[in-house]
């Protein structure tokens, strides 16, 4: 117990602005990657998804793992530049680590800034 982004602790709750409709799938993890011991290759299978948009944070663990994860499995993987973030380190400032990222994900994934990126509704179905 305490432990950062423990389950059922604030860290861990669904923002207040983000309401899940229903029949929408919440796939809860505990690993940096989100396929490790989560059903969501098997969702996004079941669906047809091939091609996935990553953002979120932390860059250098969830974003980073989730990337080269997807691609080992065979998706088209598009990394949203300015749409992931993190905290610095002792070492480096947080935009220096983002950045770094984005260069070195490019092995494993398109990387588009949001303003790149036309969504439009056939691109979710």
């Amino acid at each position: 117990a305490g432990y950062q982004l423990e389950n059922g602790t604030f860290g861990w709750e669904i923002h207040s602005e983000i309401s899940p409709e229903e029949g929408d799938i919440i796939i809860q993890k505990t690993t940096p990657d989100s396929f490790l011991k989560t059903p969501l290759d098997q969702e996004l299978r079941e669906r047809g998804i091939e091609h996935l948009y990553l953002a979120g944070i932390q860059t250098e663990l969830c974003v980073d793992t989730t990337c080269r994860s997807a691609f080992s499995k065979g998706y088209k993987v598009t990394l949203v530049s300015d749409l992931h973030s993190t905290w610095p380190s002792t070492e480096l400032t947080a935009q220096q680590i983002i950045n770094h990222h984005n260069e070195a994900l490019r092995w494993f994934a398109y990387v588009k800034s949001s303003d790149e990126i036309e969504l439009s509704s056939k691109a979710w179905e």
